[in-house]
């Protein structure tokens, strides 16, 4: 199984770190007018500093450097310092004046007045965006001080106010987790890992497509709470949560998310057997697949997911110089071959890379050498070509050799990463399985 996550581009990588990207790091000066900026302004100064660096940096093409990185950090927090020291002192402040000084003393990394300030801001105000976000910085610096029922009380009031985002919900809740399963307090790692879990599914409904932490923050709330299950002698839960994972990664779809819960749930309970993991009965039992998104087709006329009903369909996803895809495509002729006549439809989905054969290729010319690849080696079956990553995201493909193995109603049964024997057997077993069903 090959990674398909390659070198992240300095931007992509740094992306995260701000959300905001407005305007330059004014320049100390000596004698200058007090700065009268808005609070507001003041913090979207510093924080959009990184964010604006970045850029800078990408558009004279620098190379990610660690020691650049940490040298820009360096100047947002000072930014940060001066920006809070230029609001404070304009005390007595009030309503979102308060809120702005905090959220500048923690980027400022002064965890005391940011915790202090948050506190002062929330006692006269309690709706709101603001008042929200500044509940997630106190329960930060609560737990990091151990003060876990302040944390507790922070976190509820959250949930008693409005907007409430579900990915903030799930931090806190992370924070609140790890800090009772260091204290070995595993009956309120479960409490809080619940409520983790419950954010993730939230997070998923309302922002599925967010590929990545959708699956980092579902295999980790899982993670937290199976723990607790098994910490607490109850194995049937932790059982049933990735059970009920493996569905709605099946749902989704999402590949990768589908491999590690089904590893999770056989360590689990060993004794499960493939028909036994894949029955019908916990298959979702109506899902709308994706279609498929390419620029070319080889030797395949266009063809939509929806018009294959009644078909057994196998999606493989692959590239010609994937060494372990390419140990899986002497079965996937043969199985063509053999269940052709039964309603087998193989596509193999890969993009253009930009190389072949051990050198670089142009768009035209990497078309060809797919097209004497699937030759050379006597594939049956069409090929589509992407230009772009959108199959993999929409279907959670973060490695190669990964199949989806569709049955005849469009409901995918089977999901299979990796070329191993035991794996490449199981999705043949699979495959003959759904072609015998009526």
């Amino acid at each position: 199984m090959i990674s398909k996550l390659s070198s992240v581009l300095l931007l992509i990588l740094l992306a995260t770190v701000s959300s905001f990207a407005q305007g330059l790091a004014p320049e100390a000066k000596g004698d200058a007018k007090p700065d009268k900026r808005p609070a507001q302004e003041l913090f979207e100064d510093a924080n959009g500093y990184l964010g604006r660096k970045y850029q800078e940096f990408n558009k004279q093409k620098l190379p990610y450097n660690p020691k650049l990185e940490a040298d820009t950090k360096k100047e947002q927090k000072e930014l940060a310092i001066r920006n809070a020291a230029t609001l404070q002192a304009r005390s007595p402040l009030a309503g979102n004046d308060l809120y702005y000084l905090g959220m500048l003393q923690h980027l400022a990394g002064n965890a005391d007045a940011a915790l202090a300030t948050m506190r002062l801001f929330l006692k006269d105000n309690r709706d709101g965006n603001n008042a929200q976000v500044a509940r997630n910085v106190v329960v930060l610096y609560t737990v990091k001080k151990d003060l876990l029922p302040e944390a507790k009380a922070a976190i509820e009031d959250y949930a008693r106010h409005q907007p409430q985002n579900p990915d903030d919900r799930y931090r806190m809740e992370l924070l609140m987790a790890d800090a009772y399963w260091r204290a070995k307090d595993f009956a309120s790692v479960t409490t809080h890992a619940q409520q983790m879990w419950a954010a993730a599914k939230a997070f998923t409904e309302a922002r599925k497509t967010e590929v990545f932490r959708r699956d980092e923050i579902l295999m980790k709330s899982g993670i937290y709470l199976t723990e607790a299950y098994l910490k607490t002698n109850q194995k049937d839960q932790a059982v049933a949560l990735w059970t009920e994972l493996r569905r709605m990664a099946i749902a989704l779809p999402a590949a990768t998310l589908y491999r590690d819960t089904t590893v999770r749930l056989l360590r689990l309970n060993p004794a499960l057997k493939i028909d036994q993991l894949f029955d019908t009965s916990l298959t979702p039992a109506k899902t709308v697949l994706p279609e498929l998104i390419g620029k070319e087709w080889i030797e395949q006329q266009p063809v939509k997911l929806k018009d294959l009903r009644g078909k057994v369909v196998l999606l493989d996803f692959w590239a010609p110089w994937c060494g372990p895809c390419r140990y899986t495509l002497p079965n996937f002729a043969r199985w063509q071959n053999t269940f052709k006549s039964k309603g087998l439809v193989i596509l193999g989905l890969t993009q253009y890379y930009g190389h072949g054969g051990g050198r670089q290729l142009t768009e035209s010319e990497e078309l060809v050498y797919l097209r004497e690849f699937k030759q050379r080696n006597a594939l049956p079956y069409g090929f589509l070509v992407a230009d772009s990553d959108m199959n993999d995201f929409n279907y959670g493909v973060f490695s190669i050799p990964t199949s989806f193995l569709i049955d005849r109603k469009g409901v995918v049964r089977y999901i299979s990463v990796g070329a191993s024997e035991e794996e490449v057997a199981n999705l043949g077993e699979m495959v003959r399985t759904l072609l015998d069903e009526k």
